[in-house]
């Protein structure tokens, strides 16, 4: 008779690359170094994540596992910081407020790491976004 079912993996007397050890269930518990590296070369342009786990003998979705972290991980590093603004006249209350917007003498503060930009006088959206835009690129 001929057995139709497939190996499951590599024997216990195997040693898989990457593989620092194997649980009593049969998990494999992989290096931090090796997930890293195939993460490194599945983020490569035309890289197929299949092929990759094909070729190192793991399951693809474990791949993807590991990728989706590590684009998680990258993500959480662009948080937004809080921003404090002062106004140094008080503004009249909303029912009042004139139909054109005008520009009001104000003062606006950023801090990001050790940069602080101050804004005073009118200042409007336009100029603001070039502001943040220069701090994001030397923050």
């Amino acid at each position: 008779m001929v057995s139709t079912m497939l190996s499951s993996g590599p024997r216990q007397s195997e040693q898989m690359e990457g593989v620092e050890r194997v649980l009593r269930n049969g998990k494999r518990v992989f290096a931090q170094a090796y997930k890293e590296s195939l993460v490194e070369r599945c983020l490569q342009p035309g890289t197929s994540v299949a092929r990759v786990a094909l070729d190192q003998g793991i399951n693809a979705n474990l791949l993807r596992k590991w990728i989706g972290k590590r684009v998680s991980a990258a993500s959480a590093v662009a948080t937004l910081l809080p921003v404090t603004i002062e106004s140094r006249r008080e503004l009249p209350p909303a029912t009042t407020a004139p139909a054109s917007p005008r520009p009001s003498a104000g003062l606006i503060e950023i801090e990001i790491g050790r940069v602080r930009v101050r804004l005073r006088g009118a200042i409007d959206a336009e100029r603001l976004g070039v502001v943040l835009g220069a701090v994001a690129r030397h923050a």
